[in-house]
């Protein structure tokens, strides 16, 4: 009777985590049969990365939601499949660099953001009520980063030995560069207590494939220094956000190697 009972509150336990867990995918279609949107849903709220599409077929805009709201990256396309801007939303609103290009895929202008303003900018949030978060209004004129035809430094020409295949660079005329900067992005990196306490110090390099939209494809240790140094590097540039490198002005996937520095703080 005992086991019984054992065995009644085990399956009721189950159900119960079935029943107030419910993780859907709801899907529209175009009268042509090619998809609208492929929305996650759990427990009734959007939750994970929804994706929309053109009648065409070609994806439009992708988005990731958090308990029914954007929260994360946000990706937008043209028509034609070309990459048309990359922001990140934070508790609602824009921050960080907001990414343009024109419709042939060339980078137009970088935007910053902070908590959902341009500088002296009005505010922007980004709610997700609707199918489509809403557009920026705004009623001053932007700062914009300077634009790459206006560097005057000429693109470096690419041998045959720069290209690894058909869509990736070592050699870019713009190396991929961390959104938070480089100072900060090297701050980040955590210095493990192990490594600390046998006093480690040295150089971990890092091999990674950074993509079109600036995010990191795959990572692989090429030197490490032991105590955890070398996955603590890995990890920081793993979940890195980046501004794309540059080939003629247009964004590509460039493999390049990180050198992370574990140096001890001097005693006083």
């Amino acid at each position: 009777m005992k086991r019984f009972s054992s065995t009644l509150i085990f399956l009721l336990s189950v159900f119960a985590i079935e029943l107030f867990s419910q993780k859907d995918t709801t899907k529209t279609f175009y009268a042509n049969g090619n998809p609208e949107s492929v929305i996650p849903f759990d427990n009734g709220a959007r939750e994970g990365i929804a994706k929309f599409y053109f009648e065409n077929g070609n994806l439009k805009e992708e988005r990731n939601y958090l308990a029914g709201k954007v929260e994360g990256e946000v990706k937008r396309y043209y028509e034609n499949g070309k990459p048309k801007e990359l922001f990140s939303i934070l508790k609602g609103k824009r921050d960080g660099a907001t990414t343009t290009f024109d419709s042939l895929g060339n980078y137009l202008s970088d935007v910053y953001y902070t908590e959902g303003k341009i500088q002296t900018g009005e505010s922007v949030s980004e709610e997700s009520d609707s199918e489509e978060i809403a557009e920026a209004t705004i009623s001053e004129e932007p700062v914009l980063a300077p634009p790459i035809e206006k560097i005057e430094e000429k693109p470096q020409i690419l041998s045959s030995s720069d290209i690894l295949d058909s869509s990736l660079y070592r050699n870019p005329a713009i190396f991929p560069e961390p959104r938070v900067g480089y100072k900060m992005f090297y701050e980040n990196v955590v210095y493990p207590q192990a490594a600390k306490a046998k006093k480690v110090e040295g150089t971990v390099l890092i091999k990674a494939i950074i993509n079109e939209y600036g995010d990191v494809e795959k990572t692989e240790i090429v030197k490490g220094i032991g105590y955890g140094c070398e996955d603590a590097a890995e990890i920081s540039i793993s979940y890195a956000k980046f501004y794309p490198g540059l080939v003629r002005g247009k964004p590509v996937k460039v493999e390049m190697v990180f050198a992370i520095e574990f140096k001890l703080a001097k005693e006083k």
